[in-house]
């Protein structure tokens, strides 16, 4: 969980219209997530350049907090996003917070 704190969030934009989270650059989009108000997390994507720099994660702790509860996840889950779902768990289990 630690490569979320990596990013460097002046560098960053976040766009967030309910139920919508995209982050940007002055160059592209990094990522984006789609969840309900529930909680759940509908779709999360990361642009492959990104992945692995802890943006997945950074997505999932900012629906977080704006939906101030655990996140679940929709099914279908890719293989890559069943991984997410594990680290993302298994952070909620450390430090009962993302």
């Amino acid at each position: 969980m630690e490569a979320a704190a990596l990013i460097d969030e002046a560098a960053i934009r976040i766009n967030h219209p309910p139920g919508i989270l995209t982050l940007t650059d002055v160059n592209t989009t990094i990522g984006y997530c789609r969840y309900n108000p529930d909680g759940e997390v509908e779709y999360i994507f990361v642009h492959p350049a990104r992945r692995r720099q802890g943006y997945a994660q950074y997505l999932l702790k900012l629906v977080e907090q704006s939906v101030h509860r655990p996140l679940s996840f929709q099914s279908p889950i890719s293989p890559l996003g069943r991984a997410l779902q594990s680290a993302y768990e298994a952070g909620r289990s450390d430090s009962n917070s993302f």
